[in-house]
C-alpha cells in the first residue's frame, strides 16, 4: 500500500508525514489518533488508509523514514574527524536545525518511539534499530578528544544531561511557538555553559 503513498507529490507526502510525526511525538502510540493525523494533513481518514494498512504500519514507516533522514543528513554534513566534544555537538545542533525546517517533529518522534511501551511497537523498533545502518553514531565518537575534560567529569552523565537540556529547550520552544533561531541560540548558550563547567581552563577557547 505504501507504493501509493510514494506516488504522491513530495508536498503531499511531507504534509502527511509531518502531521503523523506531530501527533506521534506528543502522544504515545495507544493515545495517538489517526483521526487527528488525517485532520492535520487535511485528508480523510479513508485516504490515509489507502496509503497505510493501519496505524502500526504508518508508525513503522515513519520510524524507518526518520532514521533514513537522520543518516542522510549526518553523512552529508558531519565532519567525522572532529575531535572536540563540543564542536561535535555544535554540528549535531546544526543538523537538528536543518531537519527542523522540513520535519519539525522528527527528532521528538524518534526519541518518543524509542521509549514506546506498546509491546508490538517496542519489538518492531528494537528490530529496526538492530538492523539499521546507524554506524555514524559510533563514528561520531571514534576520534573524540576527552583529555580536555576535568578529571572528575563523568562524560556519559554529561551526555545525558546535555541531551535532556537540549530536548527541553526544543520542546518548550515548540510549545511557545519560538523561532528556530531562538531555539538554536538557547541551545548554544546551554552548550557553552557546560563547556565552561567541564573543560580545563587551558582548553577553553
Amino acid at each position: 500500500m505504501e507504493h501509493r503513498f510514494k506516488q504522491l507529490d513530495l508536498h503531499k507526502q511531507n504534509k502527511i508525514i509531518n502531521a503523523a510525526l506531530h501527533v506521534f511525538s506528543v502522544k504515545d502510540y495507544k493515545h495517538a489518533l489517526t483521526d487527528d493525523i488525517a485532520g492535520k494533513a487535511q485528508i480523510s481518514k479513508g485516504s490515509l488508509f489507502q496509503y497505510f494498512k493501519n496505524k502500526q504500519s504508518l508508525y513503522i514507516y515513519l520510524y524507518k523514514f526518520s532514521l533514513k533522514q537522520l543518516s542522510q543528513h549526518v553523512n552529508k554534513t558531519f565532519n567525522f574527524e572532529e575531535r572536540d566534544f563540543f564542536e561535535s555537538y555544535y554540528q549535531r545542533l546544526q543538523l537538528k536545525v536543518n531537519l527542523y525546517k522540513t520535519y519539525p517533529y522528527l527528532n521528538q518522534f524518534v526519541i518518543r518511539a524509542n521509549d514506546e511501551m506498546n509491546p508490538d511497537i517496542k519489538s518492531a523498533i528494537a528490530d529496526i534499530n538492530k538492523h539499521a545502518k546507524r554506524h555514524y553514531v559510533n563514528k561520531l565518537h571514534e576520534h573524540m578528544d576527552y583529555s580536555k575534560f576535568k578529571e572528575e567529569i563523568d562524560t556519559q552523565q554529561l551526555v545525558k544531561m546535555i541531551n535532556w537540556c537540549s530536548e527541553g529547550i526544543w520542546k518548550e520552544g515548540i510549545t511557545l511557538h519560538q523561532s528556530v533561531d531562538e531555539m538554536y541560540e538557547e541551545t548554544i548558550k546551554m552548550l557553552n555553559f557546560y563547556k565552561k563547567v567541564v573543560y580545563k581552563c587551558d582548553d577553553l577557547e
